[in-house]
């Protein structure tokens, strides 16, 4: 029978437990740090398709803020699931961590594939109590201390772009429309679109967001590494 020594040693068994002890402490610090991380500092995202094109390309990622959930006119924000299926904790905590060190490339509990089973970036561009109308794919919005009518890029303040494709006239019951009745917000609805009009899908399909679907504001564009820019 052989005999480590460990089996003669209680000095080398204090330092092997130790040891042991000091390496759980340091991988529960560092789940409870990212944990932290995740949720109040920063975490990344990647941009599967092309809905944000072209200041948001597919392929490209972006850190996004948690603790910036009152977005502005114009913002970029992260938007949770719109389905409503719920994960238990202890799931909804591995997917995180999967997301974290995969950049939302593997997804242990996995989202569904529908539209709205997965999160997505999306441009603010309606706020609560506002008075909007869409032409052409361009929102026009009235703010609620005001008496006229503006374009979404004469309100915002930052400048983006949006990708528009001439749509044949027998297309114009296909894809999301670019044309809305006015309709005004309520105190705690908003409403976003893509950049991509044309193909992408937003509140002109999945009506206006409420504040608790906005899981953080896009402030990062970190990749590609030659495209670095702040939001």
């Amino acid at each position: 029978m052989k005999h480590s020594v460990y089996d003669y040693s209680y000095e080398m068994r204090q330092l092997r437990n130790k040891r042991i002890s000091f390496v759980l402490m340091l991988t529960i610090s560092i789940i409870l740090f990212l944990t932290l991380f995740l949720n109040f500092v920063l975490f990344p995202v990647w941009v599967h398709s092309e809905s944000m094109d072209p200041d948001i390309p597919k392929n490209s990622a972006v850190f996004v803020a948690p603790m910036l959930r009152n977005p502005k006119r114009g913002d970029v924000v992260y938007l949770s699931r719109l389905d409503d299926e719920n994960q238990s904790v202890p799931k909804s905590f591995l997917n995180e961590l999967a997301e974290f060190f995969t950049l939302q490339q593997i997804y242990p509990f996995g989202y569904t594939q529908r539209i709205t089973g997965k999160p997505s970036l999306r441009r603010v561009v309606g706020l609560p109590g506002d008075t909007i109308y869409m032409k052409d794919y361009v929102l026009y919005v009235k703010p609620a201390d005001q008496n006229l009518f503006l374009t979404e890029f004469e309100l915002a303040e930052k400048s983006y772009n949006v990708h528009i494709y001439s749509i044949p006239a027998e297309w114009d019951n296909m894809g999301a429309t670019g044309v809305m009745q006015k309709r005004v917000l309520g105190d705690d609805e908003y409403f976003v679109l893509a950049d991509n009009r044309t193909e992408s899908s937003d509140s002109r399909l999945w009506g206006c967001i409420p504040p608790q679907r906005i899981k953080g504001k896009a402030i990062l564009e970190y990749f590609p590494f030659n495209k670095i820019r702040l939001f």
